[in-house]
């Protein structure tokens, strides 16, 4: 498989990948660590050191229950200040209870991606995250108008 992705299409390509991540998503939900790191290796193979191929990985940490493990992965994307991978660091931070690390992340995301927006308006509050005008504050005023 492998030897056909190079020539597929960028956007069939991106496609693939996407769909591959959200399988091993599901074999993660359904508990089943073996077939998820089994996709996170074929992700791995197709886009060697990809995001994707990291994101997979991270989610096989954590149905592993390695949050240190998904934590050492994600370290080079939020270093190269990746906005995905930090947004997935700071959720990691977020659900083993790390707020402060949580929030230092968050605080460092750029905030021109209005999926981001909303994911940091979920994971740390706009009350906590100085926001400089993004959806998440202009969602934390419509609430006041109610």
């Amino acid at each position: 498989m492998s030897d056909l992705v190079p020539f597929a299409a960028p956007e069939s390509r991106r496609r693939l990948l996407r769909c591959l991540t959200e399988v091993a998503f599901l074999a993660c939900v359904k508990s089943d660590v073996g077939r998820a790191r089994r996709i996170a290796k074929g992700i791995d193979v197709i886009a060697p050191g990809g995001r994707e191929a990291v994101m997979a990985c991270v989610l096989v940490d954590l149905a592993a229950k390695d949050v240190e493990a998904a934590l050492e992965r994600l370290d080079p994307l939020a270093r190269a200040n990746d906005p995905y991978g930090m947004a997935f660091q700071a959720l990691v931070l977020g659900v083993v209870g790390r707020s402060s690390e949580r929030d230092a992340v968050l605080r460092r995301l750029p905030r021109d991606d209005l999926a981001l927006d909303g994911l940091v308006a979920v994971l740390g509050g706009a009350a906590k995250v100085h926001t400089a005008g993004s959806v998440n504050e202009r969602c934390e005023w419509g609430r006041d108008a109610t």
